[in-house]
């Protein structure tokens, strides 16, 4: 919310308050009820600031997450494809000192790997899939935050014009 909608909030409340004392001290009751739906107004607009501050770092926290994840996985990525490249270097080693005995241990050991590396893959992508999960739910949080906001915003609206009237009743 910029600085002017905070002094809109401001400036509300001074006119509730101004038209609440004035009413009573002229024993004016359209004119109380006024300053009381200037200061409804004016917490209806702090509820506004308050309620998109809040979605604003919620998206935040929410990319932060998605982020730090992304590095997660990319990471866990590295270190399975240099586990992978060191152990095809072994199996190789092996293959090349070894007899056929030693050769068809060699295969099992890569059918292992290879199972072992799918199975890191698929927990991979559950654990991608979850936080893709994660995510759209906290942006479905912030969403209804700013659900919120914009109803505090129509209240104020409403509020506004109920002043606007009972300021034309006078």
């Amino acid at each position: 919310m910029t600085p002017a909608a905070n002094d809109g909030s401001i400036v509300e409340r001074v006119k509730g308050k101004a038209k609440g004392l004035a009413g009573a001290a002229l024993g004016n009751e359209a004119l109380e009820r006024e300053g009381a739906l200037h200061e409804e107004k004016a917490d209806a607009l702090d509820d506004v600031k308050r309620l998109e501050a809040q979605a604003a770092q919620d998206a935040e926290e929410a990319e932060l997450a998605e982020r730090e994840h992304e590095l997660e996985v990319e990471r866990q990525r590295i270190a399975d494809e240099e586990a992978s490249a060191q152990r095809e270097t072994h199996i190789e080693q092996e293959r090349v000192q070894a007899d056929e005995d030693i050769e068809q241990q060699a295969a099992r050991k890569e059918q292992a790997v290879e199972a072992q590396a799918e199975a890191e893959e698929r927990a991979a992508e559950r654990d991608q899939l979850a936080a893709t999960r994660e995510r759209a739910d906290e942006l479905d949080d912030a969403s209804g935050l700013e659900t919120e906001a914009e109803r505090a915003r129509a209240q104020a609206e409403m509020l506004d014009q109920a002043a606007a009237v009972a300021a034309e009743e006078k």
